[in-house]
């Protein structure tokens, strides 16, 4: 119950975490690019991929990875976003936002890996 909580807790941290990045989007809104939630799913790879090669104990993984990093990354949020940048017949910045978060985000998760050693 305790592991639970903790996870609970964590995940509204990230979620929190996650609305303050979301902001820069507004600042950001005459480029087109959603650089807010862009930041956080590349940061959310970063983590994920450090405390993995860090090699915590399980339930330390499960509150940061799956408390913090679920609820700071935006998988959904990123979709939708993606959906209306087509929408709006952006696809420039679709097709930008699309390789850079699925390809930078890789290679994020792997420095997260290398930097845990």
């Amino acid at each position: 119950m305790l592991e639970l909580s903790l996870i609970g807790m964590a995940a509204g941290c990230g979620a929190v975490a996650r609305y303050s990045f979301s902001r820069l989007n507004n600042l950001f809104n005459k480029v087109g690019f959603p650089l807010g939630t862009y930041l956080v799913n590349l940061i959310g790879c970063l983590l994920i991929g450090w405390i993995f090669g860090k090699h915590f104990n399980e339930g330390i993984y499960r509150v940061i990875a799956t408390g913090f990093c679920g609820g700071l990354t935006t998988f959904s949020t990123f979709n939708f976003e993606l959906f209306d940048l087509l929408d709006k017949h952006d696809y420039r910045h679709f097709a930008e936002y699309f390789i850079l978060s699925y390809g930078l985000g890789f290679v994020v998760l792997i420095m997260g890996l290398l930097l845990a050693k």
